[in-house]
């Protein structure tokens, strides 16, 4: 027995998708019926399929696209521009795009809340961020598609800087945060729901250990340091309330859409 992904209906022999994997009954098994959204990565999809989706969903077909590099690609993209432009003129981007958590700073320039994600000042955060969402990011993508992952790095990069807001009050500390940190935390706190199985070095042990666990690791640490930094023990600059919350998100969106990639029962749809 098993259960549609649409309706929760439990039935003997489940129809799966070909094309994006799900299970479902027979009245939701054609690709139309339950808003299937894997039809974009295959290019032998039937031409009959593509006119019958056509038909049913003109507006969501229609919709805002990724261009065919990819989201995580774009991501990237935006970041690098960003980067080379701050080393021309530091103060400027960070004073234009950089999160600043006082709220009649971010009331006058909102767009932070959003542009803060892929600014970037100094060339190692820059470049060990990139590194890891180059690798992470694209994996995530490939298995949920842009549109998905474009969920989750917002999401969890909003949530990243919505918990770094109410901590600089709390701490009455309001210095300027950037970088993508946050949302790659979300990626791959998303990725140890659904792909547990994934294996990652932590420089400089060359011990491969699972996603969860390091992940594990990273929570437990960025804990510390912000109780630590909080108690006034020593200071740092790094956002690790940031952190946490992206991570929160990430697997939040994790549970959600369960092991086998893809959202169940339409949520997020």
């Amino acid at each position: 027995m098993a259960k549609c992904d649409i309706c929760g209906k439990e039935v003997v022999l489940p129809y799966r998708c070909k094309y994006c994997g799900g299970t479902f009954c027979e009245e939701h098994r054609l690709p139309e019926n339950h808003d299937c959204d894997g039809l974009d990565d295959y290019w032998n999809v039937p031409v009959n399929v593509k006119r019958r989706l056509s038909s049913t969903q003109p507006a969501k077909r229609s919709g805002f696209r990724i261009p065919n590099y990819g989201a995580n690609n774009t991501v990237l993209i935006v970041c690098t521009v960003l980067f080379f432009i701050s080393l021309i003129a530091p103060i400027e981007m960070v004073n234009l795009f950089a999160l600043h958590p006082r709220i009649e700073v971010l009331l006058a320039r909102p767009w932070q809340i959003i542009t803060s994600m892929f600014l970037h000042v100094e060339f190692w955060h820059f470049f060990v961020n990139m590194f890891v969402l180059l690798f992470f990011g694209t994996e995530l993508e490939r298995r949920l598609g842009d549109r998905k992952y474009l969920e989750i790095f917002f999401a969890a990069g909003f949530a990243g800087n919505l918990g770094y807001i109410a901590y600089s009050y709390a701490v009455e500390s309001f210095a300027p945060a950037l970088g993508a940190s946050a949302a790659i935390f979300g990626v791959m706190g998303c990725l140890a729901i659904i792909a547990p199985e994934i294996r990652i070095i932590i420089f400089p042990i060359p011990i491969p250990i699972g996603i969860r666990t390091a992940l594990l690791l990273f929570a437990a640490y960025d804990f510390w340091m912000m109780v630590a930094s909080s108690m006034g023990v020593f200071y740092t600059n790094v956002a690790n309330i940031a952190h946490l919350a992206g991570l929160a998100v990430g697997l939040y969106y994790g549970k959600r859409i369960g092991r086998r990639g893809r959202i169940r029962h339409g949520f997020f749809y």
